[in-house]
């Protein structure tokens, strides 16, 4: 494991605050010896895999402080719940389309949640780089009509990183309302296309909050 970040007990709290946003996850605490990090310890629900629950927290520490985590030092206990978190519940993809005049690409996601359907349509500069960012900003703007008016989702940062020998989509989303704003990050491996991972890994970071908004 390899660390450019100086671990402080600020940088830690950072760092279990970030894991705790993590889908599935409820609390974790990262020990740390030497300015290297020795042991996490995660405890989760039982809604998702162990095994991608500990592989989300290596995508979110590189992507987030840039420190490379071994699966191995990350422990992951998990509880039964309520069954609360449905697969009605969650918010699911559906499609992914594109329009492309050569200048200008415009995205549109159509997304589902329950028997609901939701469409969002982005257009952006057609550049490599920029197509990731189209994807995911037609997600949120899908997701956001599923939202109260005053609850806003700004992108913040959206990248594939080659790690364990896959290639993983990285999104990191702030979630804003009058009263308060946080990060909010989710992840998800390429199997086949790329947009269709950049949308999953936009539903990872957001699916808990906007079920928990909608809840309450």
């Amino acid at each position: 494991m390899s660390t450019l970040t100086e671990l402080t007990k600020e940088v830690i709290n950072s760092m279990e605050e970030l894991i705790n946003r993590v889908q599935s996850v409820i609390s974790s605490r990262v020990v740390a010896e030497n300015n290297q990090i020795a042991e996490i310890h995660v405890l989760a629900d039982n809604s998702r895999n162990a095994k991608q629950i500990a592989r989300d927290v290596q995508s979110v520490l590189m992507a987030e402080f840039k420190v490379d985590v071994n699966y191995k030092i990350i422990s992951v206990a998990q509880i039964e719940t309520s069954g609360r978190f449905f697969n009605d519940e969650r918010i699911a993809f559906t499609n992914l389309t594109f329009a492309n005049n050569g200048v200008n690409l415009e995205a549109t996601v159509t997304l589902t949640k329950g028997s609901e359907i939701y469409e969002g349509v982005y257009k952006g500069v057609n550049t490599e780089r920029n197509r990731n960012r189209i994807i995911v900003n037609a997600t949120l703007e899908c997701v956001s009509k599923i939202l109260p008016e005053d609850h806003n989702l700004i992108l913040e940062d959206v990248d594939i990183y080659s790690f364990a020998k896959k290639r993983i989509a990285v999104v990191a989303v702030t979630h804003a309302t009058p009263q308060n704003e946080e990060l909010l990050v989710g992840s998800s491996i390429v199997k086949k296309d790329d947009g269709e991972a950049l949308i999953k890994a936009t539903l990872d970071a957001l699916n808990r909050r906007v079920i928990s908004i909608l809840d309450n």
